[in-house]
Parts: C-alpha cells; structure tokens; sequence
C-alpha cells in the first residue's frame, strides 16, 4: 500500500482573462506611506488587528531595506465588520520592486498556477503576465478563517523562498499532528539534504516507522501520515540520486531504485520521484514527493 498520494505538482496553464494589479505604482498626485523599521509596522498591525494572523517574513530577497517598510492600509473590509480584518504591508527595494504581505481575500491572477503548502495550509502559487501591469506573481492561502497573501514582482523564486520561511507563529494546528520519537536518525542536523534520502532509502522495508518518519517534515505528515508505510515496503536497493537543484531556498532531488520485489498497488518495481527538501528545526527533510516537478517560477 502507498502511503499517501504520489502528487503531480506541475504549473498547469488555465485560460483566464488578465487581472490588475492590486497594488497601484506610486504616482505624483498619490504618494506611497513613508518607509519605518519592519517591527514598529508590525506592532502597528498587532495594535490594530489583535486577533489577525501576523505573516512576517524570516527571509527576503538582499534588495528589500528592512528599515522602510511601508504599512500601506490597514483597517476592515468594506461593511467594516471587525470579522473581516485587512493589512497591506510593503517591502520594497531601491529599483522599486515590492513584496506585499496582505491580509484580505484576492483571487488568483495570471495565466499558471502551481499548488503547495504555506504554514500548515494549502496555498496556490499564481503568475503570468497581467494586461497593464507586466510581470506579476502571488501566493494565496486560507488559515483558521482568515485570507492571506503574498504579491511580488520579484521572481516566482524569490516568492516562494519567502513564503516557505514564514515566521511559523500562529500557524494552524497540522490535521494529524506527529511527534517524533526518533529525531535526527534520518535528518541528521548539519547533514546535507542528500543524507537525508540516502537514510531514507536504507530504512525502507525494514518496518521502523519512527525513523521513516523523521526524514518527513510536520508539515507534510500533517496532511499526509501515511508515508509512515514506506517502511512497510519491500527493501530498496540500485538508489541512484541526480544532481541537486534549487527552487524557493529548498532542493529538488531525483531519485531512481529498485524495490526487491513488487510492491504492488501504484508502485513500479523501478520508481522515480522526485523530492523537496527544506530546513525545518536545522535538519533537511522531505517536503514534497512527487512524480514529476515544476520548473522555478519565472
């Protein structure tokens, strides 16, 4: 049996119609908020906004000045019912290219979207080129009622890196929450995200859950427990890993093996998968296992 879905995460081309650009560029006749330090604008949204979930950024592309955060609206939606709370905070670099983390429901935009997790949650990945604004990417998801989202005109790259670093505070409770029993006995601390899927590999069919499990991250057990069956399968041997590749701050690695007999079910005797590794708790662990990948956003 496999333990959860073999997921297909490919960008997949939807025909839609351009969308504008939520954020207006700055004008002479509309000028942008006046620039502060990145914790007195959070502050301010706390103080606003007590009970709204506080998306700050933990990683952001070197160009973004921290210092001139600009806190562009906050406040409620437009019947001003306190269970509809908005912010619009900005990072901006010199050259002008923002990424805005909002709070306030948005549909996706562009012409592509790829799926994948934010926090604990869902999220959609949109991009493409909008009518009147040119280049234009967002990451959109839904925690514990609440509408978040993410718009840049940065690289699809730089967008996800920031998305996956999130300041975890706050974030929702995993649907099936683990904890480990064997931590660092896949996800050596300090040990290369390539360790990690050759321990992986070598505790394969040799029924010690505990240790599969600690090369996946919480993240993706909270939506998928069953790779804990992965030591169930029969032994894995030939495992050759391709070269490493990076996406969002994470590694993309290839991997081919044999099984020593049929595992039956959607399996081949021969898989091929492709794995996400991210840090979580200073460790590379699995994020994504999938049978096909998606090139980095543009």
């Amino acid at each position: 049996m496999i333990a959860g879905p073999l997921r297909v995460l490919i960008a997949a081309l939807l025909l839609t119609t351009g969308c504008a650009r939520v954020e207006a560029p700055p004008t002479a006749t509309v000028p942008l908020p006046v620039g502060e330090p990145e914790a007195a604008v959070w502050a301010k949204v706390r103080a606003a906004l007590p009970t709204a979930p506080i998306i700050s950024p933990t990683w952001l592309p070197a160009a973004v000045d921290r210092a001139r955060v600009q806190l562009r609206g906050i406040g409620h939606g437009p019947t001003g019912a306190a269970a509809d709370p908005r912010y619009t905070v900005a990072y901006v670099a010199p050259s002008g290219a923002s990424i805005i983390i909002a709070l306030g429901q948005e549909t996706d935009i562009g012409v592509s979207k790829i799926g994948t997790r934010v926090r604990n949650s869902s999220a959609v990945l949109s991009f493409g080129s909008s009518s009147s604004t040119g280049p234009f990417k967002r990451i959109r998801w839904r925690e514990n009622g609440y509408d978040l989202r993410i718009d840049t005109d940065f690289s699809g790259d730089d967008l996800l890196h920031v998305a996956w670093s999130l300041d975890r505070a706050g974030a929702p409770a995993s649907k099936n929450p683990y904890t480990r029993v064997k931590p660092g006995v896949c996800a050596a601390r300090d040990a290369a995200p390539d360790e990690t899927l050759r321990r992986l590999f070598g505790f394969i069919g040799f029924s010690d859950r505990d240790a599969v499990l600690d090369c996946f991250s919480l993240e993706l057990l909270g939506e998928y427990p069953g790779y804990s069956e992965w030591a169930d399968l029969p032994r894995a041997s030939a495992v050759m890993l391709q070269p490493a590749e990076t996406t969002g701050g994470r590694f993309v690695i290839g991997v081919r093996w044999q099984f020593a007999s049929d595992p039956g079910g959607a399996w081949s005797q021969q898989p091929h998968l492709f794995f996400l590794l991210g840090l979580e708790d200073g460790s590379w662990r699995v994020y994504e296992a999938a049978t096909a990948w998606y090139a980095s956003p543009p």
